[in-house]
């Protein structure tokens, strides 16, 4: 598990040299007033260049390699390589008690690093993700988050004694995504946008289909999905250099998607917590982006089941603040 953080320190280093936007994501449940279940994530992304699908410029069999992978849609213009570094807490609802809490989601700590490729064109995408990482007290998230907490003035856990134990986890994802929608007013213009998501593996295992409109004025040609059940939406940062200008754009966005889980590592994997499936779920998605030369700012607020216990689950919400930067 030591090994983790040096794969993905050099594993950054060697996806820098051909870098295009780089992103930096918090979520984080405060917005609910509430500190449980998933309670905090970080998310580092870069994507490269989007002329990578032109493999005789890079004379390099891995390009050659990658460019066969068949699509439904055929060829595609562009490839795009991507990377990002995951690391998010998990808690019970109650973060006094220092013994297991038995009918409650375990502490648990999930570092990840997914490794990504974009086959697409302007109004569609297919995304290939391998996911490798792991759980446990090597991710040495109990340490991050009693730091963050003491920050924010926010209260300690004290049960981190009895988070899951070191594992490994592995991930396969595939992604589709499609314009359905878009017109142009006087004044803005709008978009819809529809995907489909499958995650199997012995970290996620998850069906997630859903659609995001979107009204604003000057934005870019990316591809706002509804995105992930957790985490970043690397999919919005796709072709973000097709802005018409370098003058302040906005756009304001909604999303609602089905979503099943079948399994879920930190809720499934230890029985004894007594845990059942989450099974489906409705996710909903609220995202203010803001555009202007070569940043972008966005919130997002997502609401969505997670923990389900003898039979029941309640809706929980989350806060997320992304910054891009393209170069």
């Amino acid at each position: 598990m030591k090994l983790f953080p040096k794969i993905i320190f050099t594993s950054f280093l060697a996806l820098n040299l051909n870098a295009e936007v780089f992103s930096v994501f918090i979520e984080n449940d405060v917005i609910n007033g509430e500190d449980k279940h998933y309670t905090n994530g970080v998310y580092f992304s870069y994507l490269t260049n989007k002329d990578t699908n032109d493999s005789s410029k890079y004379n390099n069999s891995f390009f050659d390699l990658i460019s066969k992978i068949p699509t439904f849609n055929n060829d595609t213009k562009y490839q795009t390589l991507g990377m990002t570094y995951s690391h998010l807490a998990f808690t019970p609802d109650n973060l006094d008690k220092k013994e297991k809490i038995i009918g409650d989601l375990p502490y648990a700590g999930v570092a990840t690093l997914d490794f990504i490729l974009y086959k697409w064109e302007e109004d569609f995408f297919h995304k290939y993700v391998i996911t490798l990482g792991a759980v446990g007290g090597s991710t040495n998230t109990d340490n991050f988050q009693k730091s963050f907490h003491n920050a924010i003035g926010g209260k300690e856990p004290k049960g981190w004694n009895n988070q899951l134990k070191d594992d490994f986890l592995y991930n396969f994802s595939y992604d589709y995504g499609y314009k359905a929608f878009k017109y142009d007013f006087s004044y803005g213009k709008m978009d819809l946008t529809n995907n489909f998501k499958i995650d199997v593996g012995n970290y996620n295992r998850a069906l997630m289909f859903g659609s995001m409109i979107r009204y604003g004025n000057n934005y870019p040609n990316n591809f706002n999905t509804v995105g992930k059940f957790l985490g970043v939406n690397e999919n919005k940062l796709l072709n973000l250099d097709s802005k018409p200008n370098k003058n302040l754009g906005w756009s304001l966005s909604y999303g609602l998607a089905y979503s099943y889980t079948d399994y879920f590592y930190v809720s499934n994997y230890d029985k004894s917590y007594q845990l059942d499936k989450l099974k489906d779920t409705i996710v909903q998605v609220v995202s203010l982006d803001t555009y202007l030369e070569n940043f972008v700012l966005s919130l997002s607020f997502k609401n969505s089941k997670f923990v389900r216990i003898n039979g029941k689950s309640e809706r929980e919400n989350w806060g997320g603040i992304n910054i891009a930067y393209l170069f």
